[in-house]
């Protein structure tokens, strides 16, 4: 279960990092895959990189709870970061934009991430 947890959190974090780091060099290319239909060509980038600065950042703090945190903190933050993607979610789908990145992408995220927490949170116990 611990075991579980552990590999769902490393590979969660090892993932945002990574999507963080293709905003933050290929913001437009980037932002194909998040569902957003109507992203803006003239203002946008700037506002992509953003979300590549959050996201990679995200990545690197689960690292540092993986090398530093007991299991109870390492869940309990994995569950905050669930929020994340169940926003980025509900912003896909109040924008009109993809149901298919909203429904197959970013909440599976959340759900897989939850579990995660979970799996560490009961296991910790």
């Amino acid at each position: 279960m611990i075991i579980t947890g552990l590999t769902i959190t490393a590979l969660s974090g090892l993932a945002i990092a990574a999507i963080g780091l293709m905003y933050l060099l290929a913001p437009r290319a980037a932002a194909t895959s998040f569902g957003l239909t109507d992203i803006p060509e003239s203002s946008s980038t700037p506002w992509l990189r953003v979300k590549g600065v959050r996201d990679a950042t995200c990545g690197v703090v689960a690292g540092v709870l993986l090398l530093t945190a007991p299991l109870e903190t390492i869940g309990g933050a994995v569950l905050a970061f669930a929020l994340i993607p169940l926003g980025d979610a509900a912003t896909v789908l109040a924008s009109g934009g993809s149901r298919l990145a909203a429904w197959c992408i970013h909440a599976p995220t959340a759900l897989l991430m939850i579990v995660g927490a979970a799996l560490l949170i009961v296991g910790s116990r």
